[in-house]
């Protein structure tokens, strides 16, 4: 990709920007930080939308065995959500925490 020039005269990069409440990817200037969108990256946030409005809402914690676990909505398997297909967790902010997938689900 040719590295695209801002009418401040910065350099516009990708980055992940934290947008909506969603972080995804983005074009953003080194210089005066205005953030642009491809065509491809608004694609991508209206489906983000599209996901969370179908599964946003509060979840139980259950305990299992020696453990607890999440319960999710079914429709998160539409997203390829499956047992077994998380990378990472760790914690976000005193109230959240990040669970990264091992594939995109989105």
């Amino acid at each position: 990709m040719i590295a695209a020039k801002c009418k401040c005269g910065g350099s516009i990069g990708l980055e992940r920007c934290f947008i909506e409440g969603f972080l995804a990817e983005c074009m953003r200037c080194n210089k005066c930080g205005e953030t642009l969108f491809t065509p491809e990256q608004v694609k991508q946030l209206a489906k983000l939308r599209e996901a969370n409005s179908e599964i946003e809402g509060k979840r139980k914690i259950v305990k299992v065995g020696s453990s607890i676990a999440a319960l999710l909505p079914k429709k998160v398997e539409g997203y390829g959500v499956r047992e077994g297909v998380v990378d990472s967790i760790r914690v976000l902010s005193s109230k959240s925490l990040e669970i990264r997938f091992n594939k995109d689900i989105v």
